[in-house]
Protein backbone atom coordinates (compact mmCIF):
# COMPACT_ATOMS: atom_id res chain seq x y z
CA UNK A 1 0.00 0.00 0.00
CA UNK A 2 1.42 3.54 -1.17
CA UNK A 3 1.26 5.37 2.34
CA UNK A 4 0.61 8.59 0.30
CA UNK A 5 -2.68 7.25 -0.75
CA UNK A 6 -4.45 5.08 1.74
CA UNK A 7 -6.98 2.83 0.31
CA UNK A 8 -10.73 3.52 1.64
CA UNK A 9 -11.36 2.68 5.04
CA UNK A 10 -7.73 1.25 5.99
CA UNK A 11 -5.87 1.99 8.90
CA UNK A 12 -4.09 4.66 7.71
CA UNK A 13 -6.87 6.25 5.97
CA UNK A 14 -9.13 6.02 9.25
CA UNK A 15 -6.39 7.94 11.12
CA UNK A 16 -5.10 10.57 8.64
CA UNK A 17 -8.68 11.30 8.09
CA UNK A 18 -9.21 11.54 12.10
CA UNK A 19 -5.95 13.62 12.63
CA UNK A 20 -6.63 15.69 9.52
CA UNK A 21 -10.16 16.42 11.41
CA UNK A 22 -8.24 17.53 14.67
CA UNK A 23 -5.87 19.74 12.66
CA UNK A 24 -8.31 21.90 10.62
CA UNK A 25 -11.10 22.22 13.90
CA UNK A 26 -9.28 21.09 17.00
CA UNK A 27 -11.91 20.48 20.02
CA UNK A 28 -12.47 17.32 22.70
CA UNK A 29 -14.79 15.67 20.37
CA UNK A 30 -12.36 14.91 17.58
CA UNK A 31 -9.73 14.70 20.46
CA UNK A 32 -11.26 11.92 21.95
CA UNK A 33 -11.49 10.00 18.45
CA UNK A 34 -7.63 9.82 18.92
CA UNK A 35 -8.44 8.00 22.32
CA UNK A 36 -10.83 5.91 20.39
CA UNK A 37 -8.05 4.78 17.70
CA UNK A 38 -5.62 3.98 20.63
CA UNK A 39 -8.02 1.97 22.44
CA UNK A 40 -9.03 -0.16 19.11
CA UNK A 41 -5.29 -0.47 17.76
CA UNK A 42 -4.44 -1.77 21.70
CA UNK A 43 -7.63 -4.67 20.81
CA UNK A 44 -5.70 -5.35 17.75
CA UNK A 45 -2.80 -5.97 19.49
CA UNK A 46 -0.90 -3.59 17.49
CA UNK A 47 2.20 -2.10 18.77
CA UNK A 48 3.63 1.69 19.81
CA UNK A 49 6.32 1.60 16.51
CA UNK A 50 3.37 0.84 14.10
CA UNK A 51 1.54 3.58 15.14
CA UNK A 52 4.29 6.03 15.20
CA UNK A 53 5.03 5.20 11.58
CA UNK A 54 0.91 5.58 10.89
CA UNK A 55 0.87 8.55 12.74
CA UNK A 56 4.37 9.78 10.57
CA UNK A 57 3.12 8.77 7.01
CA UNK A 58 -0.90 10.64 8.25
CA UNK A 59 0.93 13.60 9.44
CA UNK A 60 3.83 14.07 5.89
CA UNK A 61 0.41 13.14 3.84
CA UNK A 62 -1.45 16.14 5.92
CA UNK A 63 1.55 18.77 5.34
CA UNK A 64 2.60 17.93 1.73
CA UNK A 65 -1.24 18.72 1.06
CA UNK A 66 -1.17 21.87 2.51
CA UNK A 67 1.79 22.96 0.98
CA UNK A 68 3.23 25.49 3.00
CA UNK A 69 -0.44 27.08 3.83
CA UNK A 70 -0.02 26.10 7.60
CA UNK A 71 2.67 27.32 10.64
CA UNK A 72 4.87 24.00 10.43
CA UNK A 73 5.26 24.24 14.44
CA UNK A 74 1.66 24.74 14.94
CA UNK A 75 0.81 21.80 12.92
CA UNK A 76 3.41 19.54 14.53
CA UNK A 77 2.52 20.85 17.84
CA UNK A 78 -1.26 19.77 17.33
CA UNK A 79 -0.18 16.63 15.39
CA UNK A 80 1.95 15.66 18.72
CA UNK A 81 -1.02 16.10 20.92
CA UNK A 82 -3.32 13.88 18.85
CA UNK A 83 -0.97 11.08 19.33
CA UNK A 84 -0.14 11.43 22.95
CA UNK A 85 -3.77 11.01 23.24
CA UNK A 86 -4.04 8.22 21.14
CA UNK A 87 -0.90 6.52 22.98
CA UNK A 88 -3.03 7.20 26.14
CA UNK A 89 -4.57 3.37 26.35
CA UNK A 90 -0.98 2.23 26.12
CA UNK A 91 -0.38 4.25 28.54
CA UNK A 92 -3.03 3.12 30.81
CA UNK A 93 -2.17 -0.65 30.26
CA UNK A 94 1.66 0.02 30.96
CA UNK A 95 0.96 1.65 34.17
CA UNK A 96 -1.92 -1.21 35.38
CA UNK A 97 0.76 -3.75 34.29
CA UNK A 98 3.54 -2.31 36.51
CA UNK A 99 0.85 -1.72 39.34
CA UNK A 100 -0.23 -5.36 39.27
CA UNK A 101 3.76 -6.40 39.24
CA UNK A 102 4.17 -4.18 42.55
CA UNK A 103 1.09 -6.17 43.96
CA UNK A 104 2.30 -9.33 42.76
CA UNK A 105 5.57 -8.83 44.60
CA UNK A 106 3.66 -7.85 47.15
CA UNK A 107 1.63 -11.22 47.76
CA UNK A 108 4.98 -12.81 47.29
CA UNK A 109 6.45 -11.44 50.20
CA UNK A 110 3.89 -11.53 51.88
CA UNK A 111 3.32 -15.66 51.79
CA UNK A 112 7.28 -15.83 51.97
CA UNK A 113 6.54 -14.09 54.96
CA UNK A 114 3.78 -16.92 55.69
CA UNK A 115 5.60 -19.85 54.89
CA UNK A 116 8.63 -17.89 57.42
CA UNK A 117 6.13 -18.47 60.10
CA UNK A 118 5.38 -21.45 59.71
CA UNK A 119 8.94 -22.81 59.22
CA UNK A 120 9.17 -21.58 62.68
CA UNK A 121 6.72 -22.72 64.35
CA UNK A 122 7.99 -26.35 62.50
CA UNK A 123 11.01 -25.76 64.62
CA UNK A 124 10.33 -23.93 67.07
CA UNK A 125 6.81 -24.21 68.64
CA UNK A 126 6.08 -27.94 68.11
CA UNK A 127 10.01 -28.70 69.03
CA UNK A 128 9.27 -27.32 72.39
CA UNK A 129 6.34 -29.47 72.84
CA UNK A 130 7.67 -32.61 71.94
CA UNK A 131 10.11 -31.97 74.12
CA UNK A 132 7.55 -31.78 77.19
CA UNK A 133 6.24 -34.78 76.09
CA UNK A 134 9.58 -36.36 76.75
CA UNK A 135 9.69 -35.10 79.91
CA UNK A 136 6.12 -36.33 80.23
CA UNK A 137 7.02 -39.33 79.69
CA UNK A 138 9.92 -39.97 81.23
CA UNK A 139 8.12 -38.97 84.53
CA UNK A 140 6.20 -42.05 83.89
CA UNK A 141 8.63 -44.11 82.78
CA UNK A 142 9.84 -42.93 86.69
CA UNK A 143 6.35 -44.11 88.28
CA UNK A 144 5.59 -46.61 86.71
CA UNK A 145 8.45 -49.28 85.80
CA UNK A 146 6.70 -51.73 84.04
CA UNK A 147 5.77 -49.56 81.31
CA UNK A 148 9.16 -48.46 80.90
CA UNK A 149 9.81 -50.80 77.11
CA UNK A 150 6.37 -48.98 75.92
CA UNK A 151 7.34 -45.67 76.73
CA UNK A 152 11.06 -45.82 75.22
CA UNK A 153 9.29 -46.82 71.79
CA UNK A 154 6.96 -43.68 72.51
CA UNK A 155 10.43 -41.95 72.66
CA UNK A 156 11.89 -43.48 69.58
CA UNK A 157 8.49 -42.41 67.69
CA UNK A 158 8.70 -38.86 68.96
CA UNK A 159 12.71 -38.86 68.09
CA UNK A 160 11.57 -39.46 64.80
CA UNK A 161 8.72 -37.03 64.55
CA UNK A 162 11.43 -34.32 65.89
CA UNK A 163 13.48 -35.00 62.78
CA UNK A 164 11.15 -34.80 60.30
CA UNK A 165 9.82 -31.52 61.66
CA UNK A 166 13.08 -30.35 61.63
CA UNK A 167 13.69 -31.43 57.98
CA UNK A 168 10.47 -30.07 56.95
CA UNK A 169 11.02 -26.83 58.54
CA UNK A 170 14.77 -26.88 56.92
CA UNK A 171 12.72 -27.33 53.45
CA UNK A 172 10.18 -24.57 53.75
CA UNK A 173 13.02 -21.89 54.31
CA UNK A 174 16.33 -23.27 53.51
CA UNK A 175 17.93 -20.15 51.96
CA UNK A 176 17.24 -18.51 55.71
CA UNK A 177 20.00 -21.47 56.70
CA UNK A 178 22.31 -22.37 54.29
CA UNK A 179 22.19 -19.25 52.04
CA UNK A 180 20.80 -19.75 47.98
CA UNK A 181 23.02 -21.93 46.39
CA UNK A 182 23.25 -24.34 48.87
CA UNK A 183 19.89 -24.06 49.40
CA UNK A 184 19.42 -25.16 45.69
CA UNK A 185 22.23 -27.53 45.85
CA UNK A 186 20.46 -28.97 48.99
CA UNK A 187 17.04 -29.26 46.74
CA UNK A 188 18.85 -31.24 44.52
CA UNK A 189 20.16 -33.91 46.49
CA UNK A 190 16.70 -34.54 48.25
CA UNK A 191 14.79 -34.68 44.85
CA UNK A 192 18.13 -37.16 43.39
CA UNK A 193 17.64 -38.96 46.53
CA UNK A 194 13.40 -39.50 46.54
CA UNK A 195 13.49 -39.86 42.77
CA UNK A 196 16.58 -41.60 41.79
CA UNK A 197 16.86 -38.86 38.98
CA UNK A 198 20.82 -37.40 39.15
CA UNK A 199 20.36 -33.60 39.48
CA UNK A 200 23.19 -31.97 38.77
CA UNK A 201 24.49 -28.14 39.59
CA UNK A 202 26.70 -25.75 38.34
CA UNK A 203 26.80 -22.34 39.36
CA UNK A 204 29.82 -19.54 38.84
CA UNK A 205 27.82 -17.35 41.24
CA UNK A 206 28.73 -17.62 44.60
CA UNK A 207 27.74 -14.26 46.59
CA UNK A 208 24.94 -13.25 48.36
CA UNK A 209 22.09 -11.74 46.00
CA UNK A 210 19.12 -9.51 46.98
CA UNK A 211 17.22 -11.31 49.14
CA UNK A 212 14.15 -10.63 46.94
CA UNK A 213 16.31 -12.35 43.87
CA UNK A 214 17.28 -15.62 45.44
CA UNK A 215 13.87 -16.01 46.66
CA UNK A 216 12.45 -15.83 43.59
CA UNK A 217 15.19 -17.82 41.80
CA UNK A 218 14.93 -20.73 44.74
CA UNK A 219 11.15 -21.04 44.35
CA UNK A 220 11.17 -21.33 40.02
CA UNK A 221 14.06 -23.65 39.91
CA UNK A 222 12.04 -25.50 42.86
CA UNK A 223 8.93 -25.39 40.44
CA UNK A 224 11.06 -26.18 37.78
CA UNK A 225 12.39 -29.84 39.25
CA UNK A 226 8.84 -30.90 40.41
CA UNK A 227 7.95 -30.74 36.46
CA UNK A 228 10.82 -32.25 35.31
CA UNK A 229 10.37 -34.69 37.64
CA UNK A 230 6.39 -35.21 37.57
CA UNK A 231 5.61 -34.91 33.40
CA UNK A 232 9.11 -35.03 31.74
CA UNK A 233 10.20 -38.66 32.89
CA UNK A 234 13.55 -37.45 32.46
CA UNK A 235 16.71 -39.76 33.35
CA UNK A 236 19.04 -36.74 34.14
CA UNK A 237 18.46 -33.07 35.16
CA UNK A 238 21.12 -30.14 35.22
CA UNK A 239 20.81 -26.74 36.88
CA UNK A 240 22.92 -23.97 35.14
CA UNK A 241 23.86 -20.23 36.75
CA UNK A 242 26.26 -18.05 35.48
CA UNK A 243 25.99 -13.80 35.88
CA UNK A 244 26.78 -11.50 32.72
CA UNK A 245 27.19 -7.69 34.27
CA UNK A 246 24.18 -7.16 36.20
CA UNK A 247 21.95 -9.99 35.03
CA UNK A 248 21.19 -13.29 36.23
CA UNK A 249 20.88 -16.59 34.19
CA UNK A 250 19.46 -20.05 35.44
CA UNK A 251 19.05 -23.11 33.17
CA UNK A 252 17.19 -25.72 34.27
CA UNK A 253 17.10 -28.77 31.78
CA UNK A 254 16.50 -31.99 31.42
CA UNK A 255 16.68 -34.90 28.91
CA UNK A 256 12.65 -36.24 29.66
CA UNK A 257 9.85 -36.38 26.97
CA UNK A 258 10.24 -32.31 25.96
CA UNK A 259 6.28 -30.84 24.95
CA UNK A 260 4.96 -28.15 22.40
CA UNK A 261 6.09 -25.27 23.84
CA UNK A 262 3.03 -23.15 22.12
CA UNK A 263 0.44 -25.52 23.50
CA UNK A 264 2.31 -26.08 26.86
CA UNK A 265 2.21 -22.24 27.32
CA UNK A 266 -1.22 -21.77 26.27
CA UNK A 267 -2.63 -23.99 28.65
CA UNK A 268 -1.06 -22.12 31.09
CA UNK A 269 0.35 -25.47 32.66
CA UNK A 270 3.49 -26.53 34.54
CA UNK A 271 3.33 -23.93 36.94
CA UNK A 272 4.80 -21.41 34.24
CA UNK A 273 2.32 -18.46 35.05
CA UNK A 274 3.00 -18.10 38.50
CA UNK A 275 6.56 -18.60 37.81
CA UNK A 276 6.27 -15.98 34.58
CA UNK A 277 4.55 -14.00 37.27
CA UNK A 278 7.27 -13.92 39.85
CA UNK A 279 10.19 -13.48 37.46
CA UNK A 280 8.08 -10.45 36.19
CA UNK A 281 7.19 -8.88 38.72
CA UNK A 282 11.30 -8.86 39.67
CA UNK A 283 12.28 -7.07 36.07
CA UNK A 284 13.05 -10.89 34.97
CA UNK A 285 11.77 -13.43 32.20
CA UNK A 286 11.78 -17.38 31.15
CA UNK A 287 11.73 -18.49 28.08
CA UNK A 288 11.24 -22.01 27.48
CA UNK A 289 12.87 -24.36 24.58
CA UNK A 290 11.68 -27.80 24.02
CA UNK A 291 9.98 -30.17 21.46
CA UNK A 292 8.55 -33.81 21.86
CA UNK A 293 11.37 -36.39 22.31
CA UNK A 294 14.24 -33.72 23.29
CA UNK A 295 14.02 -32.94 26.70
CA UNK A 296 13.54 -29.45 27.87
CA UNK A 297 14.91 -26.18 29.14
CA UNK A 298 13.91 -23.28 31.29
CA UNK A 299 16.19 -20.19 30.61
CA UNK A 300 15.98 -17.49 33.18
CA UNK A 301 16.80 -14.17 33.47
CA UNK A 302 16.87 -11.87 36.57
CA UNK A 303 18.61 -8.13 37.23
CA UNK A 304 20.42 -8.12 40.71
CA UNK A 305 21.40 -4.51 40.18
CA UNK A 306 25.19 -2.89 40.08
Amino acid sequence: MNAAHPTPESPDSNYQQALSAYLERGGEALLARAYELGRDALAGGRSIPDLVGLHSRALRAIAAAADGRRDPGSLIDSATTFLAEMLSPFEMTHRGYRDSLVAWRHINETLEQEIRRIAHALHDDSGQLLVSVHLQLAQVAREVPAAGPKIEECQKLLDQAEQQLRHLSHELRPIDDLGWLAAIEFLAAAVSRRTRIPVDVRSSVTQRLPAAVETALYRVVQEALTNAVRHAHATRIRIEIDQERDCLRCLIGDDGLGFEVESGVGRGGLGLRGMRERLSALGGSLHIVSAPGHGAEIRIQLPVGG
